[in-house]
């Protein structure tokens, strides 16, 4: 890390590209979909990323039977909740 300006720290050296990310959600489905916080920015991210598994970060009473989707929507692979990990079957 190289310190900045105002005594803020950069990393220096390759770009490191992530094979797993973690994903913040509002809610999911079994099915991988979610809803975010409504900026797409995971969803791009994920886009950027193919072949990077993703993991939903949720309470379990987030989850409902069916979350609206469109095209561009990134499906999860697995979801962790407090009551365990969902592997979702759609992803």
């Amino acid at each position: 890390m190289v310190r900045e300006r105002f005594g803020t720290l950069r990393p220096d050296g390759p770009v490191g590209v992530p094979h797993t990310l973690f994903v913040p959600l509002l809610a999911f489905d079994r099915s991988g979909r979610r809803l975010g916080y409504g900026g797409g920015y995971y969803d791009r991210t994920l886009a950027a990323l193919p072949g990077a598994y993703a993991i939903g970060c949720a309470f379990a009473a987030q989850e409902l039977d069916a979350v609206p989707a469109v095209g561009y929507d990134a499906r999860l692979d697995a979801i962790a909740t407090e009551r365990g990990v969902i592997l979702c079957g759609g992803a």
